[in-house]
């Protein structure tokens, strides 16, 4: 997978302190050396020596991959890539690199997509989808597993696939199954939990589930014997913690893959509403606009993440002008204590910051308790410390009595009656010479969203689980089926977010330029992915433009309307 990685890879064999060569330095320079004049059986001696001594080494493990899916040993450079997406689960963001990799060694699996996708909406079984191995073709791939268990599968070939099998599987859950079927069965739940079961489910299998949830039901209050794969069919369709009687479950022994969706699906729910009284409130919920917004949310905390990036801390001014090596600004100089904001942390994924900064101390406000508490389980001990959650409207927060060097609010502000209302608000907490780090929607990016929400309102789908599996699937009948090129589109919380959110203000670049402007605001650049932000570079060098020109921006934008597909993600700081 040739992607971008967050962690910078040593550059040369000696310590930062001196003290001689780094042997995992050097081994990785030598086998990446050998990769490159395609020595492929040499290179993958040098990174198995490499890993002997840093088996955690993410890179090392992507690039053994690499050459053993060159030499045709595509199970061994599955589990490399494995090992290397969940060291790095900021791989993800780049979905499609993801699966093209999953495809290129799970031939299997792209076959079945290429199936899946020709006959929908029917279901496939794993014989149609996979020839006469049927799900033993696939079921223990260590690669599928792993994204199985990381992130919402995003690619609507894949949740074809995935949905034909979960049916199988429930159909079949009265049978005994051999442990790699149970295996993959506890995975393919997992997934479905991540993404708050965002497929699509036929009459047939609601009649079947029905049956199911009761006889379980009653097993579990009785104490009879409950066969592992009934309980992990159950669980590809509705979260354990829904079952009456289901703390009886942890009374009882499970199959370690069993276990594991007893852990996410229950204990881990359990976790988090004894964490409610831990968390402290900041400020009234008064606003109407914020109290819908709070509910939604409450409801359906978003998103729902399962492992976020390590990175070794660098001091602000450093990441910043490494990602802005041309913009003016003035460094803030601090190392030791950096008192960050993230207004508005959802799931607690952006108070991630708290590794990322040299010297981060976080408070971490959100307006749902659900939410947080999400946030608060998921911080690793060695952050607790460092990060604060509290719960709390951004319109009252005026009133806390603290201010911060950095304030971080991505794609909250448009979710606000008046979105600039609330810039005004966090301004008035940043500190002179602060940053503050920004998300708001693009108008231009996201017209096939507001016509995909106006035929929402006409065909009148709700905001209830069943109609938004629904309308996902009608809407990609339709021309309006773009959008799920929005990674949003594929879960249940995140495409609540995306398509029938309670309130949301999109903006434009000549409204984000009268507010920098008139508030004295410097601005200092776009967040884009590397080989984005080097295009632009090269654009913007090439016409004689300033990148800290919002008015040339506008006209890049209406050249390339999908500029801010994702959001306008930006930099300011204040004077």
């Amino acid at each position: 997978m040739n992607r971008k990685q967050r962690r910078a890879v040593p550059k040369q064999s000696q310590t930062a302190a001196g003290r001689g060569p780094d042997p995992a330095s050097e081994l990785f320079a030598e086998a990446a050396r050998l990769q490159r004049e395609n020595k492929l059986n040499d290179a993958a001696r040098a990174y198995r020596r490499l890993l002997l001594l840093k088996p955690d080494h993410a890179e090392a493990n992507n690039n053994l991959g690499a050459v053993l899916q060159a030499q045709g040993k595509l199970r061994e450079a599955s589990a490399c890539f494995a090992q290397s997406l969940w060291l790095m689960p900021q791989l993800f963001e780049q979905y499609g690199s993801v699966n093209a990799t999953l495809v290129a060694v799970l031939p299997a699996f792209g076959e079945a997509m290429r199936r899946a996708l020709g006959v929908w909406p029917n279901r496939l079984t794993p014989v149609q989808l996979f020839d006469a191995p049927g799900l033993h073709a696939i079921c223990d791939d260590p690669m599928l597993l792993c994204v199985l268990r990381s992130a919402p599968a995003r690619k609507i070939g894949l949740e074809f696939v995935l949905t034909s099998l979960r049916a199988a599987l429930l159909a079949e859950a009265g049978n005994a199954q051999d442990d790699r079927v149970l295996a993959f069965g506890c995975s393919l739940a997992q997934q479905c939990f991540i993404n708050e079961y965002v497929f699509a489910v036929a009459p047939d299998e609601d009649a079947q589930l029905e049956r199911l949830k009761a006889e379980l039901g009653e097993a579990l209050a009785s104490g009879a014997t409950i066969a592992p794969m009934r309980l992990a069919a159950l669980a590809m369709y509705l979260p354990l913690h829904a079952l009456p009687a289901a703390n009886a479950m942890l009374e009882r022994a499970w199959p370690p893959a069993l276990e594991e969706v007893v852990t996410q699906q229950l204990r881990e729910p359990l976790a988090e509403l004894a964490l409610r009284p831990t968390i402290a409130c900041l400020t009234p919920i008064e606003d109407d606009v914020s109290q819908r917004v709070r509910q939604q949310y409450e409801e359906n905390p978003y998103p729902r993440w399962v492992n976020a990036a390590s990175v070794n801390p660098l001091p602000l001014d450093a990441l910043l002008r490494a990602k802005f090596p041309t913009a003016a600004f003035t460094p803030l100089e601090k190392t030791e204590t950096v008192d960050i904001l993230v207004a508005g942390c959802g799931t607690g994924l952006g108070a991630q910051v708290a590794q990322l900064y040299q010297g981060a101390r976080v408070l971490a406000v959100d307006l749902s308790l659900s939410s947080l508490c999400y946030a608060k389980r998921k911080t690793p001990a060695s952050l607790s410390d460092r990060v604060e959650y509290a719960q709390g409207d951004i319109l009252k927060l005026g009133a806390i009595g603290r201010s911060f060097d950095m304030i971080d609010c991505q794609g909250v502000l448009h979710h606000m009656r008046d979105p600039f209302e609330g810039w005004r608000v966090l301004l008035s907490l940043l500190r002179p010479g602060g940053f503050m780090h920004l998300g708001f929607y693009s108008d231009t990016a996201r017209r096939d969203v507001l016509a995909a929400r106006a035929f929402i309102a006409e065909h009148g789908y709700a905001a209830t689980p069943a109609d938004i599996r629904r309308c996902r699937y009608d809407l990609l009948k339709t021309p309006l089926a773009s959008v799920s090129r929005f990674t949003d589109f594929f879960s249940a919380s995140e495409c609540r977010d995306l398509l029938f959110h309670v309130h949301e203000i999109g903006t434009t670049l000549p409204a984000i330029k009268t507010f920098v402007d008139g508030h004295g605001l410097k601005f200092i650049g776009f967040d884009f992915q590397d080989a984005a932000a080097r295009e632009f570079r090269a654009m913007f060098t090439d016409a004689g433009w300033s990148m800290s020109d919002l008015g040339k921006w506008d006209l890049v934008e209406t050249k390339y309307p999908n500029t801010f597909g994702n959001m306008y993600q930006f930099w300011v700081q204040k004077s």
